[in-house]
């Protein structure tokens, strides 16, 4: 097993253990491949996300264990990648939404094929969850 984390919490001593735990648990449940929904013209459709970036939890609202959320709405590219992206709507605001932004445009996607040829997806609504859980629910 990696030291890794006794590192993390030297840089960071403020930082409990069970709180760090807790945030790659929560990194870790973002990995699950995951399907959105978006339109092609009118037409609604489904696309797969198969990759993605780091999930990295702020570490002010790690310290202060602030939860929230990031609505995102991104258009994907041919290749399935995400080519624009920008804030519906967040809470607590002025908060998450950077960090949100930056771990969406690290997605992919599988590319979205109509009749073989790879289209353009948009409308696409990406939820991004800041949630530490407690030791005591478990």
């Amino acid at each position: 097993m990696s030291l890794a984390p006794m590192n993390i919490l030297s840089r960071f001593p403020y930082l409990g253990i069970a709180t760090l735990l807790f945030a790659v648990l929560i990194w870790a449940s973002a990995a699950n491949v995951h399907a959105e929904i978006g339109f092609v013209g009118d037409q609604k459709v489904e696309v797969k996300r198969i990759s993605q970036g780091r999930f990295i939890y702020p570490r002010a609202a790690l310290r202060r264990e602030i939860e929230g959320f990031v609505k995102i709405q991104v258009t994907l590219g041919k290749t399935g990648r995400v080519v624009d992206a920008f804030v519906l709507e967040a809470s607590p605001p002025n908060r998450f939404e950077k960090n949100a932004l930056k771990f969406v445009r690290s997605l992919a996607y599988e590319p979205y094929q109509l009749n073989g040829v790879p289209q353009r997806v948009e409308r696409v609504i990406v939820p991004v969850r800041y949630e530490l859980q407690r030791l005591a629910s478990r």
